[in-house]
């Protein structure tokens, strides 16, 4: 099966997302698709999928032009769309999503659950004899790879000859990575193409036949991608040479440290245990660990300290006593969380909404009453700071690229906030975010800690935490280790470091600055 997309343009208003494209998709290879943060790989697939229709262009399936009005048309033609938030029901079995919509059901409209079950395993076995995955557990209490999984098997369960992979693997740690990669390698070999759009070039390298580089809404090239390497894709997505995507964005500052923003004793969470944790106005404090470690469960507890117990804690200086994220928030602590779509916004709100949701009250003008124009000067104040390509505040937020959605993730915290928060965490802040807003973001919390906000980052990313982090605290079976100054950052050190067999690094055995545990 081919699918030739030719000269495609899509104008939104003010917008011209897609300029001329011409790409062809086939059934016997993984497609890579890249480019940078609103270069069009979303608009580019969600035309493919049915979502929209594009201004001008056409769509031809093995030489026969066709029209998709909607998803339905375009997986009546064998194409499936797997997007990058997902589309589970939480509440649901894993064989109720697979089934979702098209359930087996007795006369008078009854569900019929062991037939049901017995489908979707049939399905699964059909085309990952390989996983075992509990199909009656609600899938909202499975891991991160076994949803995708099944997000997978729904899009494979009628006659799908191409799926469309949008950031399949952000949210996954490297072992679940690893599984997901072999599940996507074996499609091809069976008549299903994947169109993969990643931010981790290596998993494009690793996985791709032919890889597509979009940038500006125009096609720059397609090609083997036996001949492209690293750096030439870095290249041709920000139109620059000189920095492969391996590298420090820019080099980490110096902290310039001030005041206790955060300090800490004897934090504990369930069997999470942080004898101490200090930081500083302007610093940035990286937590990694392997999954499950506590670096996670640490950085969200700050915010959302439900069965916290302390010795201590003060937020500016001021004694604090642990309570609901209201509380929380109002102390002084901001949370950037991981999972935008399921934690931090909503996809049919617009984004004036959506950055308007903490802070409603900057544009009061009276008890329950708004001001419109308020709200708009100060949306597009933060859209402005941090670069956010869209047409209009009033855009849907559901429609913008995975970037754009984590700077309004970011914004809402901006809006209205002036200096309100002395501590910001953040919890994979770059997750399904291209090289080109990776580097944005990375900017804006710079400058937040260059005006005195306390930053904590938790993130997989070893190389993000090694691009910002002034100092790192790894953890191991939930306790922090040995603190890692800038001076001693390596991979290396922080894989040992994680592993429980840090080295020497000159560090104390703290996760606080100076005071020993």
């Amino acid at each position: 099966m081919e699918i030739h997309l030719a000269d495609i343009t899509m104008q939104f208003p003010g917008t011209r997302a897609l300029d001329g494209v011409d790409v062809v998709f086939r059934s016997d290879e993984v497609h890579g698709l890249i480019g940078e943060n609103g270069a069009g790989k979303s608009t580019l697939v969600s035309i493919l999928g049915g979502s929209l229709q594009p201004s001008s262009g056409t769509i031809a399936v093995d030489g026969r032009t066709v029209r998709f009005g909607s998803p339905q048309d375009a997986l009546s033609q064998g194409i499936a769309h797997v997007s990058q938030e997902g589309s589970l029901v939480p509440g649901l079995t894993g064989a109720e999503n697979i089934l979702l919509g098209i359930e087996p059901r007795r006369i008078g409209g009854m569900i019929r659950a062991s037939t049901l079950k017995a489908q979707a395993a049939a399905l699964l076995a059909k085309w990952f004899p390989q996983v075992d995955i509990d199909l009656g557990c609600p899938v909202g209490e499975l891991p991160m790879a076994d949803r995708k999984v099944i997000e997978i098997v729904r899009a494979l369960r009628g006659s799908a000859r191409i799926v469309i992979l949008d950031e399949p693997t952000a949210t996954l740690p490297a072992r679940e990575k690893e599984q997901l990669w072999a599940i996507i390698r074996t499609l091809p070999d069976r008549g299903v193409g994947v169109v993969l759009i990643s931010h981790f070039l290596s998993e494009i390298k690793a996985l791709s036949h032919r890889i597509t580089v979009l940038r500006d809404g125009r096609r720059i090239c397609t090609e083997s991608a036996d001949a492209l390497d690293e750096q030439m894709l870095v290249d041709m997505m920000l139109r620059r040479s000189g920095s492969g995507p391996q590298r420090k964005f820019e080099e980490a500052a110096q902290a310039s440290r001030g005041e206790v923003v955060l300090d800490i004793r004897d934090w504990r969470v369930g069997r999470l245990h942080v004898p101490s944790f200090t930081l500083h106005a302007g610093e940035i404090v990286g937590l990694i660990g392997l999954t499950g470690a506590g670096h996670f469960g640490f950085a969200r507890s700050l915010h959302s300290p439900s069965g916290v117990r302390c010795a201590g804690l003060t937020v500016g200086g001021r004694p604090v006593k642990p309570g609901p994220p209201a509380h929380m928030q109002a102390a002084g602590i901001a949370l950037v969380p991981d999972h935008r779509m399921e934690y931090a916004l909503i996809g049919e709100w617009t984004l004036r909404e959506n950055l308007a949701m903490v802070h409603p009250g900057h544009a009061a003008i009276g008890a329950g009453i708004l001001s419109p124009g308020w709200e708009e000067a100060e949306s597009r104040r933060i859209m402005r700071l941090l670069n956010v390509k869209a047409h209009s505040s009033g855009q849907l937020l559901r429609t913008l690229s995975g970037g754009n959605k984590q700077k309004i993730s970011i914004g809402k915290w901006l809006y209205g906030a002036d200096g309100r928060y002395r501590v910001m965490i953040f919890i994979e802040p770059t997750e399904g975010v291209d090289i080109g807003a990776k580097a944005e973001i990375y900017a804006e919390m710079r400058r937040l800690a260059a005006n005195g906000v306390g930053i904590v980052i938790a993130s997989s990313d070893l190389l993000e935490i090694e691009a910002l982090a002034h100092r790192v605290i790894p953890f191991h079976h939930l306790r922090p280790g040995p603190e890692i100054p800038g001076t001693g950052f390596s991979e290396s050190a922080f894989i040992a470091a994680i592993s429980g067999a840090a080295p020497d690094t000159g560090a104390r055995r703290t996760a606080n600055s100076g005071t020993p545990a």
